[in-house]
């Protein structure tokens, strides 16, 4: 078949269906700079510029495979090949650069990073901006071994996916030559777990080994999983004895992976290690503004500040809010501040329906901090645990008309000098901290 008719046949996929379907900056960027060819009645190509813009197609192999056969009533395999002069390959370059080891076929998935995850939409405030400015240098690839690896940890929807993602993408984009490789701790787990069926390793090491970044999202999962953490050990060693970078996120710092073995929680910690905080109130009201911005909506200022003053945990939460008010202006009715109140009740007021007790207190504090209740009862003292156990148990000082002894109980068995330290530590600091102050009002306007 002629070369205009491959054109022909490609920008109808793509007009037809796949601009409906992929997200327009992740289609922009990758499938407009594709040059199609049809090589055989079967087999329907694609030249790229780079081995990365093969990596983010090939994850839509199916769609793609699928248009072409709506299109067409051929049932074509897509093939993906990195060209940059848009050339046709020929059979023994197309066999050589094969993309079966990144489709949908394959047992390793590279890519799939978020090209939405930028630093530019990103927005910096006072509990993220070191975590910020470490990822800004990593991904400059300069930042030396003092860096390496950088550990991100915070309670979930603060934005630890959002700057790895970020990372990636613009190495990916400074670096082209650059090998990163992006994977979910749990996708890790489960493709070392299909390597120990198949007894067969190498390719899982090649893969993950010979990466010049490494990035894992979520590497709790890695606990109590004593094969798979030796298997990282040696992976983790290669690489930063190689010089390669590796960036790992948590939901706790490495000292509280309790089921972790202690050669990995110290390398873990022998680069850069950092904890992102809940956002502030001005880091809030930045957010909204700026998802105005990108949605192109008008949201009125009473709203935004409410939204800011009440959902404090985390961004996800945030944008949560920002949807549901924009859902009821896609209606087409003006939202007014009462309608917004009842249409986030449940978001904001979790417990209003509840008694104000122990339990109550403990729930919304640990909420508030991204930790667990069963955090605020333990007897860790890492600093993400500390603070927000003695903040409860000054609410519950202040709130409850309980006894030193009783509140010690309710936290784990405590006794009755360290809730007069947490009182006053929190007292003294709500004096001298405006962030803490801010915290304790917040919490203290969701308990009424």
């Amino acid at each position: 078949m002629a070369k205009r008719s491959a054109n022909h046949v490609w920008d109808s996929v793509c007009q037809q269906s796949l601009v409906k379907e992929i997200n327009p900056l992740t289609f922009n960027t990758w499938f407009t700079t594709a040059k199609p060819y049809i090589s055989d009645e079967r087999t329907f190509g694609l030249s790229v510029p780079n081995e990365y813009a093969m990596e983010y197609i090939a994850q839509y192999t199916e769609q793609i495979e699928s248009a072409l056969k709506d299109l067409t009533r051929v049932h074509y395999s897509l093939e993906v090949v990195v060209r940059p002069d848009g050339s046709v390959p020929k059979k023994e370059e197309r066999e050589k650069q094969s993309t079966l080891e990144f489709n949908h076929n394959g047992s390793f998935q590279i890519g799939r990073l978020n090209p939405d995850y930028s630093f530019s939409t990103f927005i910096v405030g006072s509990g993220n901006n070191f975590a910020h400015a470490a990822s800004v240098a990593v991904a400059s690839m300069e930042s030396g071994g003092n860096y390496n690896p950088l550990f991100l940890y915070g309670g979930s929807g603060l934005g630890k996916t959002h700057l790895m993602h970020a990372i990636g993408n613009q190495v990916r984009h400074d670096f082209p030559h650059k090998r990163v490789v992006y994977v979910q701790s749990e996708q890790f787990v489960n493709e070392f777990i299909a390597c120990i069926q198949k007894n067969d390793f190498e390719a899982f090491r090649n893969h993950y080994r010979l990466a010049d970044m490494l990035l894992i999202d979520d590497i709790q999962f890695i606990e109590s999983k004593e094969r798979m953490q030796i298997e990282f050990f040696y992976t983790f060693n290669a690489l930063y004895e190689s010089g390669k970078n590796i960036v790992l996120t948590c939901d706790k710092p490495p000292q509280s992976l309790a089921s972790l073995t202690d050669r990995l929680r110290t390398r873990f910690i022998s680069g850069l290690t950092i904890d992102i905080q809940p956002p502030d109130y001005e880091t809030r009201i930045a957010i909204l503004k700026n998802l105005c911005r990108a949605q192109r909506v008008d949201i009125a200022p009473d709203i935004i500040e409410y939204i800011a003053n009440n959902i404090t945990s985390n961004v996800r939460e945030i944008e949560g809010a920002f949807k549901t008010i924009t859902a009821l202006m896609m209606m087409g009715t003006e939202v007014t501040i009462d309608m917004a109140r009842q249409a986030l009740q449940s978001v904001i007021q979790p417990g209003a329906v509840k008694p104000l007790d122990f339990p109550l207190i403990m729930e919304i504090v640990a909420h508030y901090y991204g930790v667990t209740v069963d955090d605020l009862k333990s007897r860790q003292r890492s600093s993400d645990i500390v603070e927000p156990r003695q903040v409860a148990m000054y609410l519950c000082r202040k709130k409850l008309n309980k006894t030193l002894k009783e509140i010690g109980v309710a936290f784990g068995g405590k006794n009755h000098a360290t809730v007069i330290h947490a009182y006053d530590k929190i007292a003294e600091g709500i004096k001298e901290d405006a962030a803490l102050s801010e915290t304790v009002g917040n919490l203290e306007m969701r308990l009424q």
